[in-house]
Parts: C-alpha cells; structure tokens; sequence
C-alpha cells in the first residue's frame, strides 16, 4: 500500500509537469543508477517530520471551516509545535558548550610541554564553530532521525608559481541533515558510502549537486555530478526536482569531476542516527524521528490547543439584534443613509423572526471550558513524554507560561536519563569518527601545527576520549564524594576514580598518580628528616 501511494503522488506530479511543458525536468535522486530506493522513506518519513519540526504541516494545519457564505472555507489550526519543544530540550540534555573533546597523543614529550596534538584539534573545531553548531545540528538529527559530519581540505596558501604550499591548508566540517544524503553503503560499521546533496540558485538556474563518496577498492574517490533545472521546487525539498546534468563549471568553476584521496583508511564522513529502531524500514541503515511514532499524539495537541484558543474567540460575548435594527435606512431630513448598528463589529449577530416579542435586543455570555482543555493537553503531554523517551511529567501546560520543563536533576535510573544516554552513545561514536577523519586529513595532505608534522605526534598512536557535561543531569559533588569514599575504602582504584569520575584521559590519569607519588615521597623524606616518628 505504502508503495502505491507513492507510485500514484509521482504519477499525478508527472501529469502536472507534463501539463505544464517540464516533464523532462522531473526527475530525482532515487531516479539516478546506483542510488538505493529509499524514496518512500524520505517522502513519507523524512519530509514530513521535517514540517512538524518547522511547525507546519499542510495535511495537519489546514482545516476547513466552512462558513453560510462559504462552504469551502479554510483556515490554519493554533499550534503548540511540540516536535521543536521536545527536540530542543532533549539536544540540550545530550550536548552542550561544556563538552570536553579530548585528544592526546602517545608520544614521548616532556612532561612540561604542551600537547601540540590537542591544540591541534582545539583549533580545528573552534575555527569550524563546532560546540554551537553542534548543537543545533543533533537538534535537527532528533528531528529527522540522522544527519552526517563531513570533513575536507580547503586550499591554504599559494606560492608564487599559483601552486597551494604543502601544510598550509585548512580543515573544514560540515553538517549535512537527513534529507541532504542519502546512503549507498553500509554494515554493521556504519555507513561506509554516500550521497551529500546541495543546492543553489544561480542565473535564473536551480542547480543541485551531487557529492558521492564511494571506494573503488582501496582508493576513496569523491566524484561531482551537476543538475539544472528552471522550475522552482513546489515541494521545497531539494530532492523533487532535479533536472538535467550539466557541466560543473556552470555552477562550480573550480571544482573537479572526480577526485581520488590517496592512501585514505576510512570515509571522510561520520553519519549519525538517533539510538531507535528503525520500524518503518528494517532493511535501512537510516535514522528515524525521536516522535515518528508519536505522529497521532502531536496532532492530537495541536487540536486541543486549537480548540482551547477557539473557545476564548467562539465563547465571546455576543448581542443579538434584530434584522429591522441594522438596515440601512435614509435620514428623512439629511437624506443620509444610517445604520441604528455597526454590521461590522463583530459584537453583534442578528436574527430573523416573526414573533413580535423577540425583536428585541438580547445579550448571551458563554461559560469557557479551559480546565477542560487544559486537563486535556497535559494528558496528551504525558503520552508524548512516553513515546519521546522522556520521563512522566517532563511536559507540563498551564496558561500562565505555557508549556513548563521539568529541571531538576534527573536520576540515572528515570526514562529521561536512558534516552540521553542511549543518544550519547551514539554521538560519541561519530564525534570521535570525526576525530579520526581530521587527524588522517592532516596526516595526508602532510599538515603543521607550530610548524610540527601531525604525523609526528602519532608515532606511538593517540587516544580519543568524550567527555559530556553532566551536570544537568547528575549531581557532580554527590558523585565525587561517593568516589572518594569508595577510594578511601580500597574498593576502587585512584585511576579508576580519575577516568569514571574526574573524566581523566589515560594519559592524564598516570600524569596525575606520579605528580601524587611524587609529593607522597617527599613528604615522608620530610617527615625523616625532622625525626617526627619517634624512631
């Protein structure tokens, strides 16, 4: 069934284009050789959840209202747009500015030298604005169910002969959304190959491009494709129309056909997807919506919150006057038409009858039901708060503020705190794959930092570690003091309690214990030497 709707969407978009005279342009991604056929999912999935995080959805927030003039009426529904309330909060839970990435590399410096490696990546990510697009990027990523970090070369400086000097280029990332690729590859790694998609207006043109990232055998090749079209996409999604291949130059001058990364050990993209299964397309490696399966429940609120904003506009108090009592009548005098009341203000509504005791006028005063509509959208929110992954009461709604979060800290075995972890999981996976494409980016395209070879750090490896805020959401002295107890108590170990509690890399975790060896050595030389034990 699922397929037939789509066969017949696609089949009446044909007949328009054909109509119309641009048939020939109509064509997409999933048209294309090579490209798996995930169309009902991004048409279906995708699109959808999309509009629901914008807060409008045509299928939802139009609705009719006929009226005695018109029959066919419409008009657009109140909304509380909860798919960008839940998103938000639970992005700002996973992810913050306080999130360490660390980055250390096995080498044998001197204990007083920086680590040139963590600076390294420090600047990498800080030049890229990496901690505040993060965050709206897995905002976004909880929306739509998956979205790609992706990491380049751009050229540095020239030498005077126009050629780019060896080291002086910069990395960039990038942040691709779910709708912006489509995978081609993948196994129980992950995705291993795929298709970014761009686009851009240019010269009356609408052009689209297609990044795709494959291996063919053990070299990585990035190969452009460039489509053009004259009609602007009804749907507002990058991937309705497509059009017609062109040459690159049309749109990007210096951008090559193809272009081959030697020596590459792995894609120059981490893709990212929410910790849910996957229940509308098993056989995809792609993400879904944190609310896919709360669809019903979101409508659901945004009729209760309609129809709560409706009651004040419907429940007004209204007078009813007679016919007679608003004709226009014409001043025997002035010969002036005049009117006893204003047909305009919306005060009023009149009525016919031919009882002569009802022509009067009358006043009528509604009783408004909001604690009934109130009652309603909160326990539409604790259904949502279900379904979402977040604990009972997360959500609350009340007409002072409007919709309320819950603060305080959370406990590590409520709803809220599995689902943040579970997506953490996850993030940490692909930030610390991102990690990797950067540092073998600079190893191959031979980049210095304070003049120093990045290859030279790694000469005995390095160690990637993640160190989420979570504050939020645990007690961080409750968990210190509960550490050093268990410390004191020789049931854990000082390392241990530096890496689970103190968040310590390796590195600075033995750093740390021979700093304290150290001073423990000299404290009891001291003690000696002032012959305070008495022997």
């Amino acid at each position: 069934m699922f397929k037939n709707i789509i066969k017949g969407f696609k089949g009446a978009v044909h007949k328009l284009m054909e109509q119309s005279g641009i048939k020939k342009e109509y064509r997409e991604v999933f048209d294309i050789e090579g490209v798996p056929s995930f169309s009902q999912f991004y048409h279906m999935g995708i699109y959808i959840w999309k509009h629901i995080y914008r807060g409008f959805y045509n299928k939802w927030h139009i609705i009719k209202a006929p009226t005695i003039e018109n029959q066919n009426a419409t008009r657009e529904c109140e909304r509380l747009n909860m798919g960008k309330a839940i998103t938000a909060e639970l992005a700002g839970l996973i992810f913050n500015e306080q999130c360490k990435i660390k980055v250390s590399s096995v080498s044998n410096l001197a204990k007083n030298e920086d680590d040139l490696l963590q600076e390294f990546i420090d600047k990498v990510l800080k030049d890229n604005n990496f901690n505040t697009k993060s965050q709206e990027f897995i905002e976004q990523i909880l929306a739509l169910g998956g979205g790609c970090y992706k990491s380049w070369v751009e050229g540095g400086k020239l030498d005077e002969n126009g050629n780019i000097i060896a080291g002086s280029e910069k990395i960039k990332i990038g942040y691709a959304m779910a709708d912006q690729f489509i995978p081609t590859a993948w196994d129980n790694a992950g995705v291993t190959e795929g298709i970014f998609i761009s686009r851009k207006a240019k010269d009356g043109y609408y052009y689209t491009k297609l990044e795709w990232h494959k291996w063919n055998g053990e070299c990585y090749e990035i190969a452009n494709q460039l489509y053009r079209c004259q009609t602007k996409n009804a749907m507002n999604e990058t991937q309705d129309i497509l059009g017609t291949r062109c040459p690159l130059v049309f749109a990007y001058p210096f951008l090559k056909d193809n272009v081959i990364v030697e020596n590459a050990t792995r894609s120059q993209f981490s893709y990212v997807r929410t910790s849910i299964a996957n229940n509308l397309d098993d056989n995809s490696p792609l993400g879904i919506s944190i609310y896919a399966n709360a669809l019903s429940t979101l409508k659901a609120l945004d009729i209760c919150y309609d129809s709560l904003v409706r009651e004040f506009r419907l429940g007004k108090k209204r007078i009813y006057v007679p016919t007679n009592a608003i004709k226009t009548i014409i001043d025997p005098i002035t010969k002036n038409p005049c009117r006893y009341f204003d047909v305009n203000d919306e005060t009023y509504e009149a009525f016919k009858s031919d009882n002569i005791d009802d022509l009067k006028v009358q006043e009528s005063t509604s009783e408004l039901r909001v604690e009934e509509h109130v009652s309603a959208i909160n326990a539409f929110l604790s259904i949502l708060c279900l379904q979402v992954g977040f604990s009972a009461g997360t959500f609350t709604f009340d007409l002072t503020s409007g919709i309320k979060t819950a603060t305080e800290v959370i406990s590590e075995n409520s709803k809220t705190y599995k689902t943040i972890k579970g997506h953490q999981n996850i993030l940490k996976d692909a930030i610390e794959k991102l990690i990797e494409n950067i540092i073998e980016l600079a190893v191959l395209y031979r980049i210095k930092y304070k003049d120093v070879d990045i290859s030279v750090l790694l000469k005995k490896g390095y160690e990637i570690k993640i160190d989420f805020d979570d504050s939020i959401l645990q007690d961080r002295q409750t968990n210190i003091v509960e550490g050093l107890n268990l410390v004191n108590n020789r049931v854990m170990s000082r390392y241990r309690f530096m890496i689970d509690t103190l968040k310590y890399t390796d590195k600075e975790a033995k750093g740390e214990l021979a700093l304290i060896a150290q001073d423990e050595k000299v404290d009891n030389l001291s003690i000696d030497n002032f012959n305070l034990t008495g022997e």
